[in-house]
């Protein structure tokens, strides 16, 4: 229990490391950071499917959007079996949208889902599940930047992050 403890600590530590310093914000190609998270988690011999595109660099912290965009794929692939994320963008605002194949969420733990620590899986055991923190960030980095993240039930099956940040 202590080790496991400790272990939380340390990864909500190190996800909330940089979070109170000011954004560095910068052209991001959005298009290159999700080809890299693609590439990272096939290496790893996980699924991942991107599509869509964007029309030009996005304004942003790209270890941050990373870090969101991370945790969001992380979820759908050790959730949901795969990833498919589809971009689309806007003169307003650039929309990721990540979904799973996996069973999704019930309604009514959809927010509660982004509160620090809160896990849908509730065994204590670590290899099915995170420490409920990834969500939460990365609802919080996107908001930081002026847009938001939410959840549902996608019509066909599994569970689609929507994560829309302004242009």
């Amino acid at each position: 229990d202590l080790r496991e403890m400790e272990a939380m600590v340390t990864e909500a530590l190190s996800a909330l490391r940089g979070l109170d310093s000011p954004a560095a914000s910068q052209p991001v190609d959005l298009m290159a950071l999700l080809q890299s998270l693609q590439a990272d988690q096939q290496e790893m011999g996980r699924e991942v499917h991107l599509s869509g595109q964007t029309g030009a660099p996005l304004s942003g912290d790209p270890a941050r959007l990373r870090r969101a965009l991370g945790n969001l794929v992380d979820n759908a692939v050790l959730y949901g079996q795969r990833a498919h994320i589809r971009v689309s963008d806007t003169p307003q605002a650039v929309t990721v949208q990540v979904r799973d194949e996996g069973p999704g969420i019930a309604p009514e733990l959809q927010e509660r889902v982004f509160d620090p620590f809160y896990r849908v899986e509730a065994s204590r055991n670590r290899s099915t599940g995170g420490t409920g923190l990834g969500l939460g960030l990365a609802r919080n980095i996107a908001r930081a930047a002026g847009g938001d993240l939410t959840l549902r039930n996608h019509p066909e099956g599994g569970l689609e992050a929507s994560l829309v940040l302004p242009r």
